[in-house]
């Protein structure tokens, strides 16, 4: 593979981190909706909505951070990366996050409870591990021994599937590709070449579906058709074999607007917050904080997930990875990250609440 510049590795970084959390805020209200019901609920055009037009990230968006500052903390050191991650994740458990994944907060309930990281993880499939996986193919682009052994410590962790490591490796490795030929032109044959470097995929049914998602958008097919003819009429579910190839597909037939992108997604219906933010941090990888609308970056105002934020994490991100040496990142002081939580929690239950009226 080749080698990325600092300057480039620290804005696609940003990027990333940047579009995990737009995909995460802007698809979170339409999750669970039939995608007949979303458009009825909140009519195009689409933007931050949760509260007016402001950003306010859940699980995805907080655990790309979470998965950045460990990486920081440790400068790419295996244990020592297990130790900061397993720290951030017992911390986030304590500030009482709203929409956390049930495997996700099992295994965390386990850490808090003693178990150790090789045995707290829960037999799931969900996305978790990708989102990470996608922050470690970014900040580590180019070096893939490296993100595939954090790969491999950050997913047990929280799930002991299988699954779930292939769908962390697959969001790493396309997060490498759009890293290493950042602002390139999209191109789904190079895609399957970039997965060809997981020789653990080869034959898989995630490799057969990428496959599938390449075919289709060659074809022109629209998210929407490829959702359909995989059977998933009710929508995308969180199970990582359907949210990462949807948003490929997304990803595929929008090259370089993040808006239809995500458009596509929200009309697919499911778990919309997931699959934008795997979307929005493979475009942020690739293009760099330009992919995103400048009226939805100026409305990321969360006290946890701010522009200036990510900024400063990723610059102190690449820094570490490059030296080696673990510089403490800084996380919100909890009592912030609690209060916010929990108002957070208000405004979801708020919007579960307005589903129960019209329009139908």
């Amino acid at each position: 593979m080749g080698v990325v510049d600092e300057p480039i590795r620290e804005e696609a970084l940003r990027g990333a981190l940047l579009g995990v959390a737009l995909g995460d805020a802007v698809g979170l209200p339409y999750e669970k909706l039939s995608p007949r019901r979303a458009l009825r609920l909140y009519p195009e055009p689409l933007r931050p909505r949760l509260v007016g037009r402001w950003a306010l990230v859940s699980d995805d968006g907080e655990m790309a951070l979470m998965t950045a500052r460990a990486l920081a903390a440790s400068g790419g050191e295996p244990g020592r990366f297990e130790r900061m991650l397993v720290r951030e994740l017992k911390v986030w458990l304590a500030t009482l996050p709203a929409g956390v994944g049930l495997a996700t907060a099992r295994a965390c309930l386990k850490l808090w409870l003693g178990v150790s990281p090789a045995r707290s993880g829960v037999f799931s499939a969900g996305s978790a591990p990708a989102i990470r996986g996608l922050v470690l193919g970014t900040a580590l682009a180019g070096q893939s021994q490296r993100w595939q052994a954090l790969c491999r410590v950050a997913t047990r962790i929280t799930h002991t599937d299988e699954k779930a490591f292939h769908g962390a490796l697959v969001a790493a490795a396309l997060a490498e590709w759009a890293t290493l030929r950042h602002r390139q032109p999209l191109q789904g044959e190079e895609i399957l070449q970039a997965l060809s470097q997981l020789p653990s995929l080869e034959g898989s049914a995630l490799h057969h579906l990428i496959r599938q998602v390449v075919e289709s958008a060659a074809r022109g097919e629209s998210t929407e058709q490829f959702v359909h003819a995989q059977g998933w009429s009710r929508g995308v579910s969180g199970f990582v074999y359907h949210t990462l190839p949807v948003a490929l597909h997304a990803w595929l037939a929008h090259p370089t607007s993040f808006a239809e992108a995500l458009g596509a997604v929200i009309r697919s219906g499911g778990d919309t917050d997931t699959v934008g933010a795997l979307l929005g941090g493979w475009m942020g990888s690739h293009l760099g904080e330009n992919a995103f609308p400048e009226a939805w970056l100026a409305g990321l105002k969360d006290p946890l997930c701010s522009r200036k934020q990510i900024a400063a994490l990723g610059a102190q991100v690449v820094s570490a990875v490059n030296k080696g040496i673990g510089v403490p990142a800084r996380r919100p002081f909890y009592g912030l990250r609690l209060a916010r939580n929990l108002l957070f929690l208000g405004v979801v239950l708020t919007h579960g609440f307005r589903r129960l009226l019209p329009p139908y």
